[in-house]
This record gives structure tokens, C-alpha cells and sequence, in this order.
């Protein structure tokens, strides 16, 4: 497990599966939504929404555990409502003494918005509840452009314009682009780049020139497409 002493102030520097001493809690980070849970032993499915929390009976008797999370308790408990996207496994073991066990700890979130839960782990003929605030960051592809149209005023025949169109990746996930339709524009268009992948909160410059070949009035579409990178 990987520890943070403080979470950094700028939003482009993002914290995954690490304690963060500060707050208290372990941070899955931003975490694509809609993923199914089902393909949890999946290797790449655990690689990115598991963590392992390493549980160790350090008494002097074996101890009987069961985990939970906190949601998942009644009110009266101290539970919480509405849906929680953690999932623990095992949910209970026998630890010998000295004994430790990797506890894996999943998330799938569904919603783009913060998830909190706690890891409560209870110990037989033991009163007292051991706790571990988790949280994270449900995510969905989101990139923005900073002109809907691009215009470009009346050329002389031969000459040549420029304009620059910038992409912003606006969420917490890595995200592939690519421009449709460039490929039908007419020859006095060119468009560079046309794909490409923007890291979390970066910005990309796309060089649109225009070329006056001939005296004629055109009018032209291309499309943004926008996906994850898993």
C-alpha cells in the first residue's frame, strides 16, 4: 500500500490506491463507472479496481474476523444509506497467530461522484471495531471544445488561414479522441492532429488551415468521438 502524507493541491496530480495520512483514508481515485463487478477476478479488471489490504493478527490467540462495510450495517449501527460500490472478499477468516491476510478490497462505482465507505473489521469476544475510511472518484470520458464552430473569413484566391481549436480533457481519467469526417472535407481543408489520448485535465491544440482554391462558399461538419482507454 502506497502512502501519502498530504494530497497535493493541483488537480492534474491525482491519488491512486494510496493512505493519505492526513484525511485518515485509503483513495482508490477516479475509477470509470460501469463496470461490471462480475468480472472481478478478471487480472486487468483487479489490477485497476482492487486494492489488497494486508490484515495481520499480531495478539497473543488466534483470532475469528469478520469484514464489512460500514454501509452495509443498519442505521443503529452506525450505517449509511444509499449504494455503495465496495466490495470486500474474504468477508471473514481465522488468523493464527502472526498470521496475515490479503484483503482484497474492490470498487465499482456506477455514479460520477464521490463514494465513501469504511472497512470495519470485528473480532470475536472483542468489543471494539477497527475501522479504514476508503473513498472514490466515479468517472465518465469528458472532453470539451473551445469553439463549437471555426470560421474562417473571405480568402483571396491562394492564400492561406489558420485557426486552432483546443480540446480540454475536463475529467480525472485518461481518455483516447479522434476527429470523424476529416477524411470527406474538401481539399482546401486540413486538420492536424485527428486523434490522439489527453491525460486527466490536459489540453490539445488542433491546427485547422484553409486553403482559398477556388471562389466558392463552403460549409463543413466534423465529429469529436471520446472514449476511455480500457
Amino acid at each position: 500500500m502506497s502512502i501519502k502524507k498530504s494530497r497535493p493541491v493541483e488537480k492534474e496530480v491525482l491519488i491512486t490506491k494510496s493512505f493519505v495520512m492526513t484525511e485518515n483514508l485509503f483513495e482508490f481515485g477516479p475509477l470509470l463507472i460501469k463496470k461490471d463487478p462480475e468480472r472481478r477476478n478478471e487480472p486487468q479488471i483487479q489490477q485497476v479496481n482492487s486494492s489488497i489490504f494486508q490484515i495481520t493478527n499480531s495478539g497473543k490467540y488466534p483470532v475469528e474476523a469478520q469484514f464489512v462495510l460500514k454501509s452495509t450495517l443498519s442505521v443503529e449501527e452506525g450505517g449509511q444509506e444509499g449504494k455503495s460500490p465496495f466490495m470486500i472478499e474474504p468477508s471473514e477468516a481465522t488468523l493464527a497467530i502472526d498470521e496475515t491476510l490479503q484483503l482484497r478490497v474492490f470498487s465499482f462505482p456506477d455514479e460520477a461522484k464521490l463514494f465513501k465507505d469504511e472497512v470495519v473489521i470485528l473480532v470475536k469476544d472483542n468489543p471494539h471495531a477497527h475501522a479504514l475510511p476508503i473513498q472514490c472518484l466515479g468517472a465518465k470520458p469528458s472532453v470539451s471544445v473551445s469553439h463549437d464552430t471555426v470560421v474562417f473569413e473571405r480568402a483571396l484566391l491562394g492564400n492561406t488561414r489558420e485557426k486552432k481549436l483546443t480540446l480540454t480533457n475536463t475529467c480525472p481519467l485518461k481518455v483516447n479522441w479522434r476527429l470523424l469526417k476529416v477524411d470527406t472535407l474538401p481539399e482546401e481543408f486540413c486538420v492536424k492532429p485527428t486523434s490522439g489520448t489527453l491525460n486527466p485535465f490536459e489540453e490539445k491544440n488542433i491546427d485547422i488551415t484553409f486553403k482559398s482554391i477556388s471562389q466558392k462558399k463552403l460549409l463543413e461538419n466534423i465529429v469529436l468521438e471520446v472514449e476511455d482507454v480500457e
